[in-house]
């Protein structure tokens, strides 16, 4: 009898934990004032938001806005660049398709750091502080279970990829369209500052 209670209570204990893997697996969170506040934009955005662009593959398809900053505010040092060689690529998603892979590739210097305010994850809007960049606008929900079964995987030392099961509905951000509307992505990199920028590619599968 005791052993047959022993191992109820293990099998028990063992669902539970099960069940609450989710909740503690959630990608990362990174908010818009870690990049910098609204009233010293110069500083950190690199490369203003993109014109919408259509993706589609395997019969889903998605919208995607892209956007480049400086994370450590070093833009006004030599413009065009970010002297450090730390990039923030953002890209904002919309879409109705389900199990969506969005997919980054031609990546230079990206080393996956997991946790709020790692190396990739979501961006969230932080309205008090900076309204200036695209962001995902969430402000019911401020245990972030729309975003909890998103899943980040690394495809190759310059490949990687968002997984989304289904895109929740966000609001347009309060200061559109600056801050646009949909699911925000974004992933750091470090690049020699003596070279160029290398632009990332953004695909879908």
């Amino acid at each position: 009898m005791a052993f047959t209670r022993i191992f109820r209570s293990s099998l028990l204990i063992a669902l539970v934990a099960l069940f609450s893997l989710p909740a503690f697996a959630r990608i990362g969170v990174r908010q818009t004032s870690d990049n910098g506040t609204g009233g010293n934009i110069d500083q950190w955005m690199l490369l203003g938001r993109s014109v919408v662009i259509p993706l589609s593959a395997n019969g889903k398809s998605v919208k995607a806005t892209r956007e480049i900053l400086c994370p450590n505010q070093d833009r006004p040092q030599a413009p065009g660049t970010c002297p450090s060689g730390d990039y923030l690529f953002i890209f904002q998603i919309q879409s109705t398709s389900s199990n969506v892979s969005v997919n980054i590739g031609k990546l230079q210097g990206f080393v996956k750091v997991d946790g709020d305010g790692g190396s990739y994850g979501v961006m969230i809007c932080d309205d008090t502080l900076n309204d200036q960049e695209l962001c995902t606008n969430d402000p019911n929900d401020p245990n972030f279970s729309n975003i909890s079964g998103i899943t980040f995987q690394v495809k190759s030392k310059t490949s990687v990829s968002f997984v989304v099961p289904s895109f929740p509905n966000f609001p347009v951000g309060s200061n559109p369209p600056a801050e646009g509307q949909g699911l925000t992505f974004f992933v750091k990199t470090h690049q020699n500052p003596a070279l160029g920028i290398a632009y990332p590619s953004l695909g879908i599968n």
